[in-house]
């Protein structure tokens, strides 16, 4: 009765208490079922049945839980990429940053490990403190993970991924306005089946993923996996001792399921997963400047700026503090109970989640304590402190970050099992949250001898509790049309006590000032809907009409310099999505296309910046409502068996964002006016494409397929003002693979390169100094290895 695409409402996460026996059982367990009598080993529901002889290929087709019940993506009237997770496992897509390199529309950044900046279609969220909400909803088994700094989820041992473009206030609700990200694991089932996968590659790069499936009994189904990632770091440290590989990271991850099939009618699925992350330190560095530095005739070579301001002479080397880095830790469990009635099945899923993060890193990726003089003769005409004119340095400080979560979520739903002209779904949802976040700011000694190191803290302690019901129906007027319509009413209680401390120098006010606590609270409320209709004019061609709305709640700011700016809340934003498409399938299902049109309105939407007041050398990150901002845009993607061997595909995203009324607090410059300036993650031209040959081999000797794949991206902003030093330059990146499989395919091995040109590119940039000096992060260098996966 469980079946493998209708499962939702579990949780994947993590406990550090429990992690090292949890490692331990799952370890001995893989090593046993290793050596245990071998089994068949069963394929991805989604991958391809054997062909018949003389029977021609045709396109693979996912079944995706969009709308709460199964259906084929290319039924569903949402624009929506759904991927295998065979697909995922074959392009090496193991995070969120790779998942953006292949889907229309997905943006992602990251200021640092355990901080994504995630957008959809022009929309994200900046403010990353306890207070405030995300516009992108991301769930594991339709369960959704309420800290950012544990949304970045490792891809393993996965059924397929699913991403929904455009709010989906009605079935999903909280904080979903801009879309949402799905990830569906693979379940327990009741053949006894074993997978082991090492990767190794450049950069000390060593993989490891196994996966255990065991029934108990004729009714009692288990599994274990576990996945570890390893490698030593892209960059290196040149300052004192130098020579160590700075940026590594160590994962550990694992997940633990059991699925009772009590009776025809009913199930109950528990699960129970965690990781253990130790972060390295990232390479954070000068990429340009307003105006020449003193002494340095540069404003936009990079290099030149970083060594003006005493760093490093490479993208690839660093001189700031090499101690820095940081530890992730999570975990959940979940139980979902399906109950099988004649007409409709009932749904109860109950889940917890907690997580613990540090990190810490330097943030303009200088020599400590460097003396770089920036009011000299040749220099700016003001000071780039804008603080004390008459102190004209350039300071060095490291960004620290103590983050832990708990939450409680619930949800119980009613779907209709009918056969009829009528489809629904009723449910209600509930959650609980906490977390306590402190972001400090450590300033090394400066120029001025005088002045002791600093330290800097914001405090915020955040309970949240949010409630909504909702419903959706689909009505078939014809055989080939259909009207759809839904609502969700959402309840949301915010509360927070907030602080700041600067235990040393206090008078030194360069980001922050100390306050004592203060308590701040609002609630709000929201009625979201969707009307659609959607209409088959040919078998396998649809095309749609869609308005929908969305709501994220209000919050507070993580950061602030006061405390009536940490108590006080910026109101909820709004959206309204007016969407087409169409979704074909032609030539026998050789050839697939889908096409979308969209039109966004939205309504104060949340704006976090740097803000330098007109009166004080003071600067804070300010989150406001920005009266009006509109979104167009079209996105295509399309994919076709050129023969049964050559397979090639892409697809293309156009996205005009653009504030149409925002007037925000006026800062230092005096401006602040931000109408016609672009939203910021929001690229207005991005695509992809990819090449797929398949041969294979005579006389039962397997199948070798090549990949090639390429994604470009235009030129897009980090910052709401669109200063040009706040850019992502346009880049074009591409992989490839070559992979062997067995005609039994219980061998499979793969050769891989990530970035093959060696492109250097920014993933984040931001700017200090009253927006005068921009510092960034950069992606990885081309990297390359080998995958070996064993199945039984």
């Amino acid at each position: 009765m469980y079946t493998n695409a209708s499962r939702e409402g579990k949780m994947n996460s993590e406990n550090p208490k429990s992690f090292k026996v949890l490692r331990g059982l799952l370890l001995a367990a893989g090593s046993q079922a290793i050596l245990a009598p071998m089994g068949a080993f069963a394929q991805d529901t989604e991958a391809a049945a054997p062909e018949v002889a003389g029977e021609r290929r045709s396109l693979d087709t996912i079944v995706v839980t969009a709308q709460k019940r199964e259906e084929t993506a290319q039924s569903v009237p949402i624009s929506i990429s759904a991927f295998s997770g065979e697909s995922l496992e074959q392009g090496q897509l193991t995070t969120l940053t790779d998942l953006a390199q292949v889907t229309p529309g997905l943006a992602f950044n990251t200021f640092q490990p355990g901080q994504p900046e995630i957008s959809i279609r022009g929309v994200g969220t900046k403010e990353d403190g306890a207070g405030a909400s995300d516009s992108t909803l991301v769930m594991v088994d339709g369960v959704y993970v309420a800290a950012r700094s544990a949304s970045n989820v490792d891809i393993f041992d996965l059924e397929r991924v699913e991403v929904l473009r455009g709010p989906q206030g009605t079935l999903f609700g909280k904080n979903s306005i801009g879309g949402v990200i799905n990830y569906i694991t693979r379940k327990p089932d009741d053949e006894f089946r074993v997978r082991v996968r090492q990767t190794v590659g450049k950069y000390d790069q060593f993989d490891t993923a196994a996966m255990v499936n065991v029934p108990l009994t004729d009714n009692l189904f288990t599994k274990l996996s576990f996945s570890r990632r390893a490698f030593e770091g892209y960059d290196r440290w040149i300052g004192p001792g130098q020579g160590d590989e700075i940026g590594g990271n160590n994962l550990f991850a694992w997940r633990a399921q059991a699925l009772w099939e009590a009776a025809d009618d009913l199930s109950v699925l528990v699960s129970l997963d965690g990781a253990d992350e130790e972060l390295g330190n990232i390479n954070r560095q000068p990429v340009g400047s307003a105006g020449p530095l003193h002494d340095c005739g540069c404003a936009s070579d990079p290099i030149a700026v970083d060594i003006a301001l005493g760093g490093a002479d490479s993208v690839r080397t660093y001189l700031g503090e090499e101690d820095n880095g940081g530890e992730r830790n999570v975990f959940g469990a979940m139980v979902e109970i399906n109950k099988d009635f004649t007409f409709a099945t009932l749904t109860a899923m109950g889940a917890y989640r907690e997580s613990e993060y540090y990190f810490s890193h330097d943030d303009t990726g200088l020599p400590p304590s460097p003396v770089v003089d920036l009011t000299g003769s040749n220099g700016n005409p003001n000071d780039l402190l804008l603080g004390d004119p008459s102190i004209g340095f350039t300071f060095d400080n490291s960004d620290i970050v103590w983050e832990d979560s708990q939450q409680f979520t619930g949800e119980i739903r009613l779907s209709s099992n009918s056969s009829g002209p009528l489809k629904w779904v009723v449910g209600a949802f509930g959650s609980i949250e906490e977390i306590d976040r402190t972001e400090g700011i450590l300033f090394t000694a400066i120029s001025d001898a005088s002045l002791d190191p600093n330290y800097a803290a914001a405090t915020m302690l955040f309970e949240g509790s949010a409630v909504a019901a909702f419903a959706q129906a689909t009505y078939d007027l014809t055989d080939r049309l259909s009207l759809t319509a839904g609502g969700r009413f959402s309840y949301e209680e915010k509360e927070i006590v907030a602080f700041n401390e600067m235990p040393a120098s206090p008078s030194l006010q360069l980001v922050l000032s100390a306050f004592p606590p203060a308590m701040g609270e609002d609630d709000w409320d929201n009625f979201s809907w969707k009307a659609a209709i959607d209409y088959e004019v040919f078998d396998d061609v649809l095309i749609y009409g869609t308005v929908a709305t969305g709501f994220k709640s209000g919050g507070f700011t993580g950061t602030a310099t006061t405390a009536a700016g940490a108590t006080t809340p910026f109101m909820p934003e709004e959206a309204t999505n007016y969407e087409i498409g169409m979704k074909g399938d032609f030539l026998d299902s050789r050839l697939r296309v889908n096409l979308s049109g969209f039109y966004v309105d939205y309504k104060d939407l949340q704006v976090t910046r740097f803000f330098q007041p007109p009166t004080s050398g003071a600067g804070e990150f300010i989150t406001e409502n920005a009266a009006d901002a509109e979104i167009m845009g079209f996105e295509g993607e399309f994919t076709a068996l050129l023969t049964d061997n050559i397979e090639v595909g892409g697809f293309y995203s156009y996205l005009d964002a653009t504030f149409e009324n925002f007037f925000g607090t006026p800062d230092i410059s005096g401006s602040g006016d931000f109408t016609g300036n672009t939203l910021r993650q929001a690229p207005k031209h991005s695509g992809g494409g990819h090449v797929q040959y398949i041969h294979e081999f005579a006389d039962g000797h397997g199948s070798l397929t090549a990949n090639v794949n390429v994604k470009y991206q235009s030129v897009s902003f980090t910052n709401v003002d669109n200063n040009p030093l706040d850019v992502i330059p346009e880049h074009t990146v591409g992989d490839a693979w070559l992979a062997w499989n067995s005609d039994n395919d219980k061998w499979m091995v793969q050769a891989w390169v990530r970035n093959f040109t060696d492109e250097v590119y920014r993933t984040h940039v931001f700017t200090q100094r009253g927006n005068r000096i921009a510092f960034g992060t950069f992606a990885p260098p081309r990297t390359y290895g080998l995958t070996l996966q064993f199945s039984y």
